[in-house]
């Protein structure tokens, strides 16, 4: 390729200005992306927030999923080569003016430029080598060379600072490395969402469709496995907010080859990070399972002589005008109601959790065929109303029973009769408390660029800092016997302010 064509191509893709309109575009699309167009809804909501044509505008440029857009990678491409063109073009002629040959004795050039600084000296001439090199010193010039030294002149050079040349190069190779990163992310990146429900584990998740937070049906495999071990609620102490929900909390951990190697618990705006997958939680509900419940054991002959004896109490009340008989009649009933009370709290317990086959009491071994929060109406989980049962089936006295433990009083004690006291069964098991079991909505993301994004900003930062605060400048001296001396300056930048120092400085160490 004709070097001329090079150079020209060069200069049109390493164009400060159009790397720069690229930078603002890619910077604007971030914007918007990030803070005022949530990511992956769908064109109803776009619609009802910003009005249908801006919803179509939205939906038909792909804002939606910014991050995934074609012209956003496009953009990533551009500001690459941008920077890559310039780098090529530029960085050498910079490497040259730090590295390459030049004079270190000053020149007839130097010496009659109008800048130069001039002066005039008592001192003989080693002093006054002495008094400059020691100026320089103080000036932060590690090394001052005696470069030549004639009958009647001696001439001096310093140097620091050519590291700043690097600010450049380094600061373009973090940015590439910082975009290199950025497009691997938004090309291979991922995003999906898991549900779990206590005490299980998963070692996949299905991934979002694309330009929404709904997950599709394809399922992307883990190098781990997440189990659940547990899901609880946090709510707001405040009474003005009491009963509402503060924060989702899963404790969790992750399996490797069937090992744990980590255990932790994954919050709202707390994600979990794991072999540069992220771990986030996204939301919960109800399995529709019952996690635990007490299931107390009265027997129902007593319970049926207890109703007997209030049945017979309340007739009496009821048709009683005499108002001394009445008050003793309530009186028996209270002691009635406090008898059953005691009854019931002196009674045996069975406790039941999810996933137990089997539930034990006295010689009698019970296999829990089914379970549910609700059997009335399961969509009333998630409103808290819960009509519990356990269904469970034993052989008692040669006969297989069924028998389904409910949590309404009422509704226990027809069923019972039916299913297991006319079987000959006496014990009557109901459910007195329970827990729900709970699933948590875990959304997991993997940007494989991710890495490469952090070590390129610790580039460009490292880059930054070599080229703002370190300073490349050059110090040219010529010290005649006669007196005069003759200081020519170069500086990077801050030129003004470098020779107003020495100015300043000089005659106080030629003294």
């Amino acid at each position: 390729m004709n070097k001329n064509l090079f150079h020209k191509i060069l200069q049109i893709a390493g164009n400060v200005k159009l790397g720069i309109t690229y930078l603002i575009i890619l910077a604007l699309l971030s914007v918007l992306g990030s803070t005022y167009i949530k990511q992956g809804e769908t064109y109803i909501t776009y619609a009802k927030e910003f009005g249908n044509t801006a919803a179509k505008i939205i939906w038909i440029t792909w804002l939606n999923d910014v991050f995934h857009a074609w012209y956003y990678q496009l953009l990533i491409v551009l500001v690459a080569i941008a920077v890559i063109a310039s780098t090529i073009e530029r960085f050498p002629k910079i490497y040259l003016s730090a590295y390459g040959k030049f004079e270190k004795k000053m020149t007839e050039g130097l010496l009659k430029k109008p800048s130069t600084i001039h002066t005039k000296t008592t001192l003989n001439i080693e002093e006054a080598v002495k008094a400059i090199a020691q100026l320089l010193h103080d000036k932060g010039f590690k090394k001052v060379e005696k470069v030549a030294e004639e009958e009647d002149a001696v001439y001096l050079f310093a140097e620091k600072g050519r590291i700043s040349r690097w600010g450049m190069l380094v600061t373009h190779i973090g940015i590439i490395v910082f975009l290199t990163g950025a497009f691997i992310g938004s090309v291979f990146g991922i995003r999906g969402q898991i549900e779990i429900p206590e005490g299980e584990i998963r070692d996949y998740f299905y991934k979002f469709r694309q330009g929404s937070l709904s997950p599709s049906d394809e399922a992307v495999k883990l190098p781990f496995a997440i189990k659940l071990n547990k899901f609880w609620l946090d709510y707001y102490d405040n009474p003005q907010f009491q009963g509402a929900v503060k924060s989702f909390n899963s404790q969790i951990e992750i399996l490797k080859n069937n090992k744990k190697v980590m255990e932790t618990v994954v919050k709202v705006n707390h994600p979990v990070e794991y072999e540069g997958y992220r771990i986030f939680q996204a939301s919960y509900g109800k399995t529709g399972d019952i996690k635990s419940a007490d299931i107390v054991v009265v027997e129902f002959d007593k319970i049926l002589s207890i109703m007997e004896k209030g049945n017979q109490l309340n007739q009496k009340l009821i048709s009683e005008k005499d108002e001394d008989k009445k008050a003793e009649y309530e009186k028996q009933l209270r002691d009635l109601q406090r008898e059953i009370d005691e009854y019931f709290q002196k009674a045996p317990r069975i406790k039941y959790t999810y996933g137990q086959e089997y539930i034990q009491f006295q010689d009698i071994k019970m296999k829990v065929l089914n379970q549910t929060l609700n059997y009335k109406n399961p969509m009333l989980i998630n409103q808290d109303i819960y009509d519990p049962i356990i269904v469970v089936e034993f052989l008692y006295n040669g006969k297989d029973l069924r028998i389904p433990i409910i949590g309404d009083p009422t509704v226990a004690l027809s069923a019972f009769e039916k299913f297991g006291y006319s079987q000959g069964f006496k014990y009557l098991m109901m459910i007195e408390k329970l827990e729900p079991r709970y699933f948590s909505g875990l959304q997991i993301s993997n940007f494989p660029g991710t890495n490469l994004i952090w070590i390129g900003t610790v580039i460009i930062v490292f880059g930054t800092m070599l080229a703002f605060y370190t300073v490349h400048r050059r110090v040219w001296v010529k010290i005649q016997k006669d007196g005069n001396i003759y200081i020519a300056l170069y500086s990077q930048k801050f030129r003004e302010s470098f020779e107003e120092s020495i100015k300043e400085s000089l005659n106080e160490y030629l003294r």
